[in-house]
């Protein structure tokens, strides 16, 4: 019962706690304000990820296993024929391989320009080198080589036929010379007049005859006619340095003669494999994407050998940056100054000229996103079922349509991160690289937040639909590597150095680093507008190292504190 003192009752007041508890995380968010994040968002998480069932822990620290002597241009993990592995390393022009990550040995047969990067792939037991620069590079597992190029065409000489003379009806040639991966740029215009329609000569005597000198090293050459000087469109292909035109054959309306020479193979960026067969952008033709032949043709680009190219939307705003092959068919990821872009799929469709059997195979390339492109090669990758490509604006994923059957649709995964996303250096956005390490279902994503190469890390937990922001170390490419022993490593190189990533390592190459978590601003009653009185504030923590520090900030009455 009540006591009673006076005739007055006295009020029995108790302390209520307040408690907020955070046990399950759910990543960061600099998207919304800190009074408007979930409390289990996390407003900053320097230097940490989320482990078991949603708890912040440090990140994993770096140790340096190979220096090399110049800047490391790329790195790729190249697998012999024999089984053994070899991790192939480009730098200061010179390309290594190394089979230990302790020691390297450089590579004879060929060099590549210094500064520029290196992509990869390896296909028919060769690994193909291209940095958008040098002629491709092809490595054998022994010795390293590139394709040997062509004289050019010299004079062509038309010769009409015993049948025919001088006229009103203008013909032109052109003729190039072919090798097993390229065609040299064309002859000059050859001419002649006839009194007849070519339509109406005979193989008897009405022909048009050319000749020209042979070009050493030549596996053929190709013809192409047209009746309106420089509309030349492909006739035919021989082996010898003549050819005579008796009119039966039919133009190739396809195929066009080349605009430079591509006997040492077109000088390739980013390339990858689709259909058994090479692509790949050619940062000299900003609209072209070049494709080889297949079978034992892999590695030839010339139409002669199953190969060729297209240009998509020659002259227009959106150019060529990467591809990938996605759901069976080659896609290539094109940019445009503000970051959009637009994807498009490539399909290679066999044709026949009507009234022959000549068939020819001609690229048809689709639009299937015109508003979702890459600004950065090395980010596009492929994560799960869908294609991941990074630019100016957003982090985005190329994925099927669902309830839908081979339909493509783009959407963005980096809202919670996307004013970090914009704030990072325009000018390096290209040098962005990403890598997904299925092993721990994580996206990695190295970006640069000043002028110059990358220097932080973000990562996309796709167990947790995460964001971790950010890593304090960046990296020009990520990778693995798997050593004689079955060990796998997680690679990144970073200026001279090529360092293995793992939560074995405590600290950067010895170097200690800081983890901070930054919380939302948490209310600590159920009515935003009352306050509670905090005199004691309590945090549990898990397996904790190093020196710690705490700071608690809010929102007072009348100030803040």
């Amino acid at each position: 019962m009540p006591l009673i003192n006076s005739g007055r009752q006295t009020l029995l007041k108790s302390k209520k706690l307040t408690s907020v508890q955070i046990d399950k995380f759910d990543g960061v968010n600099v998207l919304l304000s800190v009074t408007r994040l979930k409390k289990n968002e996390a407003r900053e998480a320097l230097n940490m990820q989320l482990i078991e069932d949603g708890v912040w822990d440090k990140r994993p620290g770096t140790k340096t296993l190979l220096t090399m002597g110049s800047t490391v241009d790329g790195f790729f993990e190249y697998i012999k024929s024999d089984g053994t592995r070899e991790l192939i390393i480009c730098s200061g022009g010179t390309i290594y391989k190394s089979t230990d990550l302790a020691n390297t040995s450089s590579i004879s047969g060929a060099t590549y320009t210094s500064g520029s990067r290196c992509f990869y792939i390896q296909i028919a037991s060769y690994l193909y080198i291209t940095n958008g620069v040098d002629a491709i590079i092809r490595y054998d597992g022994s010795t390293l080589s590139t394709y040997s190029g062509l004289a050019a065409i010299g004079t062509v000489t038309p010769t009409r036929g015993a049948g025919l003379s001088a006229g009103s009806y203008n013909y032109y040639y052109k003729v190039t010379a072919v090798n097993a991966v390229g065609e040299t740029a064309p002859s000059a215009e050859a001419t002649t007049t006839v009194n007849q329609d070519r339509d109406l000569w005979d193989a008897a005597n009405k022909t048009i005859d050319l000749a020209w000198t042979a070009v050493a090293g030549a596996l053929k050459y190709i013809i192409y006619f047209s009746d309106t000087t420089g509309y030349e469109e492909k006739l035919t292909e021989v082996t010898t340095n003549s050819f005579s035109d008796d009119g039966s054959i039919v133009p190739n309306p396809y195929i066009v003669p080349p605009t430079a020479d591509s006997t040492t193979g077109p000088k390739l960026k980013h390339t990858w494999i689709s259909g058994n067969r090479i692509w790949g952008t050619d940062p000299n033709y900003p609209y072209r994407i070049w494709f080889s032949g297949t079978g034992v043709n892999i590695g030839n680009f010339n139409t002669g050998y199953g190969g060729g190219w297209i240009e998509v939307e020659k002259g227009g705003r959106s150019t060529a940056v990467a591809g990938k092959e996605f759901q069976g068919k080659a896609h290539a990821i094109f940019e445009t100054p503000e970051g959009t872009g637009n994807l498009w799929q490539i399909t290679l469709e066999s044709q026949t000229i009507s009234g022959s059997d000549v068939s020819y195979i001609v690229p048809v390339p689709t639009k299937v996103i015109g508003q979702a492109g890459s600004n950065a090669p090395r980010s596009v990758i492929l994560v799960g079922n869908d294609m991941w490509g990074v630019n100016k604006n957003a982090v985005q994923v190329w994925g099927n349509e669902a309830n839908y059957y081979n339909v493509i649709r783009s959407s963005e995964i980096s809202a919670k991160l996307r004013p970090y996303i914009q704030s990072l250096d325009g000018a390096s956005i290209s040098k962005i690289c990403a890598y997904y390490r299925e092993s721990e279902s994580k996206v990695y994503i190295s970006v640069p937040t000043a002028s110059g190469d990358p220097n932080r890390t973000i990562v996309y937990d796709r167990e947790r639909l995460a964001w971790f922001k950010d890593w304090s170390v960046g990296f020009n490419q990520f990778g693995e590597f798997t050593d004689t022993s079955g060990t796998t490593r997680f690679l990144g190189c970073s200026g001279t150095k090529i360092k293995e990533i793992s939560m074995s390592y405590a600290d950067d190459d010895g170097t200690a680093f800081t983890w901070r978590y930054i919380s939302p601003q948490l209310p600590v009653a159920d009515d935003w507008t009352q306050f509670a009185k905090i005199k004691k504030m309590y945090v549990r923590l898990r397996n904790t190292t190093g020196t710690i520090a705490f700071s608690v900030s809010g929102t007072r009455k009348t100030q803040v504190y």
